[in-house]
């Protein structure tokens, strides 16, 4: 295992808890927090709730929202801002009363439904502008009805005209998600040269990872009109298609032989359980509602278990892409899993850690867009070694592996090519009563007559020699003087044998037909036709005593008229 990706992995764990610490620093200074909380049933309003002090909770723990009901209540001091807006996580809810109760008794209220909130355009946050008095201000209660989620009541504030978050946040966020459209173009761009599946998984996952980015930061607020639903909707999609199209991603993005069957098909079945999850946490109501977000959350853990399991035996295995994967996915486990355990009740209140998760997702993008890159450089040279392979073993299966040259097969596969580059001659050869030699000498000594002989045939740039099988060769000629170039090398072929196969008791002569193109190129002949005519002209020597060449040129054949020389 290597030194390099442990030390990136403990440097990208550092910077999820980094990024963690930051949250704080985002935040807006609220100017009031909840005074007090408290639940009752459906029938109960404030004035039954208030009447009894032990019924309200006056810490910052034990959030809930169990019951039918939650109850804010903000008691402010004569010197705080006068508050302008009540503000929570943006959560479904069934209705929301405001009441405001000033200093001299003055009352008035508000009743929304999610539908007539508004999201604000720099956080996972929603607004409801407070009712107006005359008066300065000395309470406000707020009941909430059928509220989903814990962090509607743990994150509820009331807020002023100067409780703004200034615009570098946002500007922030806006060059995040630009920064997660790039891998988009350039995933498509490597797609039309490598068309590999888990391109287009990446592609996907990052665009569910921008939605997500762009809603919960409150960002696309700035440029659409959604309600509470449509976000919702868009949120929990968003991260439910991002987990299925990361993992599907990792079970093809990871190399061959690195994880087992069962895992790859666990990792692209996550999509499975993801859908029917999401769909419960977004609309299951009635007396489940308020297990639905803890649920949901925890059922988060089985696909981070799952990644973890993969992670580990990819690594142990030697994977490389496993490497980027790991250290892409620290930082934002590291995130989910604190969320995740403060919603489960590990702490007093849930901790959302927007922001550190938005630059955990982009960290995320970055590096798992270095590990595709990487991947496609492996497999580009995976993809290049084995044409290599095949381009030599396609070689080796076209040359005759006793003698070197070329064997029919490889002279068939490139008869065009050499035609066209100027081959006009033809010139088929054939040992004269070779199965003597064998018979007598033996086929070892009949193997060194035959490669005695391909090397008289001596092919150089002008001229190929082919063994077309047994004691039967092929040349092809071109440039000036085939003729007699073809002859000389069919001469040779006795003198050759006799100097390098010693106590032979015979000479080992050979008989050649050769046919003859002309010159002007305008003749065309399939290799047949052209074979055909040689091996005629060879059996005529052969007929004539053997030792001796016949050949013909060709003069048309369009009624194939050879002219005999």
């Amino acid at each position: 295992m290597e030194w390099g990706p442990i030390r990136l992995l403990v440097v990208w764990l550092v910077a999820a808890f980094g990024l963690a610490a930051t949250q704080p620093a985002f935040a807006a200074e609220p100017s009031a927090r909840p005074t007090c909380h408290a639940t009752g049933n459906a029938a109960e309003d404030y004035a039954a709730i208030a009447r009894d002090p032990r019924r309200w909770n006056c810490t910052t723990s034990d959030w809930s929202v169990a019951s039918a009901k939650s109850f804010l209540r903000f008691d402010l001091h004569p010197d705080t801002e006068t508050p302008t807006a009540f503000s929570t996580r943006l959560t479904r809810f069934a209705s929301i009363r405001v009441l405001v109760i000033g200093q001299d008794g003055t009352m008035a209220t508000r009743r929304v439904t999610e539908h007539e909130v508004t999201p604000v355009t720099d956080d996972w946050m929603m607004s409801i502008d407070l009712p107006r008095i005359a008066g300065p201000i000395a309470t406000v209660v707020v009941e909430i009805e059928g509220a989903r989620h814990t962090g509607m009541i743990s994150f509820a504030e009331l807020t002023g005209a100067s409780d703004r978050r200034s615009l570098s946040h946002e500007l922030l966020i806006a060059g995040l998600c630009g920064m997660l459209c790039m891998p988009l173009l350039f995933n498509f761009a490597f797609f039309r040269v490598l068309r590999e599946r888990f391109l287009l998984w990446h592609v996907l996952a990052t665009a569910c990872m921008l939605v997500h980015t762009l809603v919960t930061s409150g960002l696309i607020n700035r440029f659409l009109t959604l309600d509470i639903v449509q976000l919702s909707l868009a949120s929990a999609f968003s991260v439910a298609g991002g987990i299925a199209a990361a993992s599907a991603f990792s079970a093809d993005l990871i190399e061959p032989g690195k994880l087992d069957p069962i895992q790859r098909r666990l990792l692209r079945c996550v999509g499975l359980w993801m859908l029917p999850v999401t769909l419960i946490y977004l609309f299951v109501d009635g007396g489940l509602r308020p297990y639905v977000a803890p649920f949901y959350l925890g059922s988060l853990l089985p696909p981070m278990g799952l990644f973890v399991w993969v992670m580990v035996v990819a690594w142990r295995r030697g994977s490389r892409a496993v490497y980027y994967q790991a250290a892409a996915w620290t930082p934002v486990m590291v995130t989910a899993s604190i969320r995740i355990g403060s919603a489960l009740g590990l702490t007093d209140g849930p901790i959302e850690m927007l922001v550190a998760q938005h630059y955990a997702l982009g960290l995320e993008v970055v590096i798992t867009s270095l590990g595709v890159f990487d991947r496609l450089l492996a497999i580009r040279r995976e993809r290049d070694l084995a044409v290599a392979e095949i381009r030599i073993i396609e070689e080796q299966s076209e040359r005759d592996p006793l003698t070197g040259l070329l064997n029919r097969r490889g002279l068939e596969n490139r008869f065009e090519t050499l035609r066209a580059e100027g081959y006009r001659a033809m010139a088929v050869l054939d040992l004269d009563k070779f199965k003597s030699v064998n018979d007598t000498y033996g086929h070892i000594t009949g193997d060194a007559v035959l490669c005695a002989a391909a090397e008289a045939l001596e092919p150089d740039l002008d001229t190929r020699a082919i063994r077309l099988g047994g004691e039967e060769f092929l040349l092809l000629l071109r440039g000036d003087d085939v003729v007699n170039r073809a002859e000389r090398r069919r001469q040779a072929i006795a003198t050759r044998i006799a100097a390098r196969v010693p106590g032979l008791d015979r000479m080992v002569t050979a008989s050649m037909g050769l046919v003859e193109m002309p010159d002007d190129g305008g003749m065309r002949a399939e290799f047949g036709v052209l074979y055909g005519h040689c091996d005629r002209l060879l059996y005529e020597a052969k007929d004539a005593g053997r030792n001796r060449t016949m050949r013909e040129k060709m003069q048309s054949f369009g009624g194939l008229r050879p002219r005999a020389a």
